[in-house]
């Protein structure tokens, strides 16, 4: 929630702070412990994004419990800040400048379709001068994805489902008429289109699950030519994203080379063909690149044991290295830029450092505070957080992230082991404040990428093919094994908490491994695989391997679904088990927990159970998320004590 204090923080955002970054950046240990209340306050904001013209700030917040976007005046600093409302029962899914005073938010919500749970996508457009919302385009199923806008801020192109029953389209939504005008419409196996940067629909990829292939056009005067169908396994072969640049048949493509990792390659659209390597990661892949608004390339982003940017534009690369030098030892992201570059938004923060937002003014060269969202925590005794790896039963290196606890000998600890959602996602060395809470109570926390998990080459994550609730999970099971032996951990003292597909894996670890676990916390778990598939099929899967979903969490229909979901197997489930759930979550329904909750009452061994009005994949309430970590707290000291 936004309170008056941290509005007046937030308003600061004008006044020099001299010696404010690092003061703040290094902050002093302490050895206060935080509270709940400390770990459960909501940020005050988050993902701050600066307007074309560097006069106004947007950025996500809470306000009485509900998602809003507040607006700041950065030019006159006079203006109050105000909310953005929402509508009720709709998730905020992101949020981008249309020119300097219209903002394209996406929401998403859930409905029933003939009986079964169906996540639509809405994108509205709000108009800062009249505060009126107009609707853009609903998508059903895939949802929506913004694939372009105009920098004048005239135009953009949405990509989105009209039905559940057909592939995406691409419509043109022009803000003088605030019309929407199919432009493309759906391709057979295509989900995904790509504008050049004067914002003409030039590709699109498409996928049966076992070949993809492209289609192409020079220009929308012509239609497009559809290439060679490649095997998607491959190597050398799978293409994620890509774009071309303007007035050619050039471009990139992020695609796999013969190490397996996605790297940045120019590509020949009508050879059809990579071309030149431009940029590969040693160790990990390529996520995104983006080009300047005259089609050069900018930078490529890439995520190590943490998430950086690569800059090919030798001005933002000095101005990073210069960012770097005022704030040494902290994670450096310029998240926003005016189109002048003038006024830079900057993220700073560490694995023990809650973070710290920043406007950096390059014209009179100054830093000034935006927001600590958790400032709640600066100068609490918070802990530090290492990058490990260990080997797995067959021979896999698995990365994870090991949290110890503050002042206690690293001998013959309790564990939580905490596997992350996705699972096609991945943990970073970053700020997390489960990590950070169960810390501060006495606990080891380890947080394994286990294989599935995304960023480690497509080898590492198609080991995750069909692998839920097995090799996934012996990837779990084996972190705990490596710190036992490691005599870090005591092997009696062990318990695993998650969330979404993390809460699946406490859930099943809860059916499967009792003579590893002692207890077990899900928050907002899959306990019903397929029905899950049929509700969403892409909460599982990364974007880039969204095109063979099925063969992702199914393993080609060799796995029986129901045999691997703790709902059909709760009268496996003994240990105790903590489950909660937002009634209002439109990610993972809600049904999804009841199910298990139920089933475990039915067979006498009613679980602690929690359903949080009004919430959704998450918390968006302070006290909703004070009191899960005092449910959490009250379990673990039951039923593992630090």
């Amino acid at each position: 929630m936004l309170d008056k204090g941290r509005v007046a923080l937030v308003a600061v955002v004008l006044a020099t702070m001299a010696g404010a970054p690092r003061a703040l950046a290094e902050a002093p240990a302490a050895s206060t412990v935080p509270t709940a209340e400390d770990f459960g306050a909501l940020p005050s904001l988050l993902a701050p994004v600066i307007s074309p013209d560097g006069k106004r700030l947007v950025a996500r917040s809470q306000v009485e419990g509900k998602p809003r976007l507040i607006l700041f005046d950065l030019i006159t600093n006079k203006q109050e800040p105000y909310s953005i409302a929402l509508p009720d029962g709709h998730d905020l899914s992101s949020y981008r400048w249309v020119g300097n005073d219209k903002l394209l938010i996406t929401l998403s919500s859930s409905a029933s379709l003939l009986g079964v749970p169906i996540r639509f996508s809405q994108m509205i457009v709000y108009d800062i001068a009249t505060r009126k919302v107009v609707p853009v385009v609903t998508g059903h199923g895939f949802g929506t994805d913004l694939t372009y806008v105009d920098p004048a801020g005239k135009f953009v192109l949405v990509t989105a489902q009209k039905t559940v029953f057909t592939y995406p389209s691409v419509f043109r939504f022009d803000f003088s008429t605030n019309e929407a005008t199919e432009i493309v419409k759906p391709r057979e196996r295509v989900w995904s289109w790509f504008a050049d940067t004067s914002g003409t629909i030039r590709t699109g990829i498409a996928s049966d699950g076992k070949k993809w292939w492209i289609y192409y056009r020079h220009d929308d005067r012509v239609d497009f030519s559809k290439s060679t169908g490649r095997t998607i396994r491959d190597d050398n072969n799978q293409i994620d994203t890509m774009a071309v640049t303007p007035d050619s048949d050039q471009g990139y493509a992020v695609a796999t080379g013969a190490s397996g990792r996605f790297g940045l390659y120019r590509y020949d659209f009508v050879a059809d063909r990579l071309g030149e390597l431009v940029y590969e990661n040693p160790k990990v892949d390529v996520t995104d690149f983006d080009l300047t608004k005259s089609g050069q390339l900018e930078s490529v982003s890439y995520t190590d044991d943490r998430a950086r940017i690569r800059w090919f534009d030798p001005e933002l690369k000095g101005v990073e290295a210069k960012l770097e030098k005022a704030l040494p030892g902290m994670s450096i992201q310029i998240i926003s830029m005016s189109d002048d570059r003038s006024k830079l938004v900057v993220w700073s923060t560490s694995a023990s450092n809650p973070g710290v937002y920043y406007l950096y003014d390059r014209k009179v060269g100054r830093m000034m505070v935006i927001a600590a969202p958790f400032d709640q925590l600066i100068g609490k005794q918070l802990a530090d957080m290492e990058s490990v790896s260990y080997t797995a039963r067959d021979g896999l290196d698995i990365p994870a992230y090991l949290t110890l606890p503050p002042g206690r000998a690293a001998k013959d600890l309790p564990l939580v082991i905490m596997p992350h959602g996705g699972p096609f996602a991945r943990d970073e060395w970053s700020f997390d404040v489960w990590a950070q809470f169960l810390a501060s109570r006495g606990y080891v926390v380890l947080q394994p990428n286990f294989r599935g998990s995304t960023g480690y080459r497509r080898q590492f994550v198609e080991k995750g093919n069909g692998q839920w609730g097995r090799g996934m999970q012996d990837d779990i099971d084996d972190g705990v094994k490596w710190l036992v032996a490691r005599g870090l951990v005591d092997a009696k003292r062990v318990c695993i908490m998650g969330a979404s597909f993390g809460g699946y894996a406490a859930e099943w670890a809860a059916v499967r491994n009792p003579d590893i676990y002692r207890c077990a916390i899900s928050l907002a778990g899959v306990s019903d695989i397929a029905a899950q598939l049929k509700y969403d099929r892409k909460s599982f899967v990364a974007a880039r391997y969204y095109r063979n979903w099925r063969d992702r969490v199914q393993g080609g229909n060799s796995v029986d679904l129901d045999a691997i979901s703790p709902a059909k197997r709760a009268v496996d489930l003994k240990v105790p088990i903590l489950i909660a759930h937002g009634d209002a979550d439109t990610n993972v329904p809600p049904i999804q927990s009841k199910m298990l909750a139920d089933a475990l009452t039915k067979l006498g061994r009613p679980p602690e159970y929690y359903v949080y009005k009004g919430e959704g994949h998450g918390f968006s309430k302070p006290e909703d998320q004070i009191d899960f970590l005092k449910k959490v707290e009250a379990f673990l000291t039951k039923y593992n004590p630090a």
